[in-house]
């Protein structure tokens, strides 16, 4: 390698990493930036698609993209809508529930003692109630700076969109001229996959969480579980976590199901509705539109999904297995080179 050449590499390493440091640095701007790039990652088909050919194609092709955008956003809609009745209900219900959830947990602890002779002194409800009551309080507290962060983003978020829309080529021509010649075709084509999959995994795993929050919803409305807008809603945002998120999904249904006094309340049915929802999901849903994706082992995923919470909470549970699954793609790359030089 030319002299030049090593100048120009260290050069945009010191450039990247520089990027890095800033963005660890600097999550106020980097986050919403981070979320404006994925907003962008997900629409840049859809406008490719209503920018070019014919009119009666583009017609078409709104259209299309008008009933799925709907269908999409259904959930969301039916579950704001209702959400007014259904808290109201479930407000009014949880003092007894509270009680409820007391008596099991005494009857527990004097079945322990009377069959072990141990006394249990874990108290987990008055601990669970505590906990959210302090953490109401902390959320009121803190009301202010998420009205702050709030507006930052409604400022921040549209203005890197319409910089990804009108300058991104050109941001793109800048970025590739930066990359030293021994490395540029490698990362011209990693960089191109990471922004095709990224945006295919993002817009699948929305796609996936429909599917399967209107599959719950409806069941449950079908075997007249309570609260069926706001579960399915809750089932359909926590499928978005890869394996994780049907369980935590499930949780709110089975624990209404097991505190409810209607004798109308299946616990069965509910099951059986979660059941085939979550099936659907795996057989057919999921290998359809997400596993291609990504093709990374389910040990990797789970692993992935805690190291993205602790770096980024649940946006960063989203966003790290594209993520993992492009440094997979890079270390394959990097191996390749290696093995051809040796």
């Amino acid at each position: 390698m030319k002299r030049n050449q090593k100048i120009k590499l260290y050069l945009f390493l010191a450039m990247f990493a520089g990027a890095v440091i800033f963005a660890i640095l600097f999550p106020r701007l980097t986050l919403p930036f981070g979320f404006a790039y994925i907003l962008y990652l997900m629409a840049k088909p859809f406008t490719v698609k209503l920018t070019t050919g014919s009119k009666k194609q583009r017609f078409i092709y709104f259209c299309i993209m008008l009933v799925g955008v709907s269908f999409m956003f259904f959930p969301l809609f039916a579950t704001l809508y209702n959400m007014d009745t259904d808290f109201g209900k479930f407000s009014a219900q949880l003092p007894e529930a509270q009680k409820i959830l007391q008596d099991k947990v005494f009857g527990l602890k004097v079945k322990v003692f009377d069959q072990f002779g141990f006394k249990l002194k874990l108290d987990p409800v008055n601990y669970v109630m505590a906990k959210i009551e302090s953490q109401g309080a902390d959320f009121l507290n803190h009301i202010p700076d998420y009205l702050s962060a709030m507006f930052e983003w409604m400022l921040l978020v549209p203005l890197f969109l319409w910089f990804f829309f009108m300058e991104s080529r050109k941001f793109s021509q800048g970025l590739l001229e930066a990359i030293p010649n021994p490395i540029f075709e490698k990362s011209y084509v990693l960089f191109s996959q990471f922004n095709t999959k990224f945006g295919e995994y993002i817009i699948a795993k929305f796609i996936e969480a429909t599917i399967l929050g209107t599959l719950v919803t409806l069941g449950l409305l079908i075997v007249g579980f309570p609260y069926p807008f706001i579960l399915g809603f809750v089932a359909g945002v926590t499928n978005i976590l890869p394996y994780i998120g049907p369980v935590i999904g499930f949780v709110p249904a089975f624990f209404i199901a097991l505190l409810s006094k209607d004798p109308n309340v299946s616990m069965l049915g509910m099951v059986v509705i979660y059941t085939l929802a979550n099936l659907i999901d795996m057989i057919l849903v999921f290998p359809l539109l997400v596993s291609k994706i990504v093709n990374l082992h389910p040990i990797v995923v789970v692993v992935s999904i805690i190291i993205g919470s602790q770096l980024g909470g649940i946006v960063g549970m989203i966003v790290i297995i594209p993520f993992i699954a492009f440094f997979k793609l890079l270390f394959k790359e990097i191996y390749k080179d290696l093995s051809v030089q040796l």
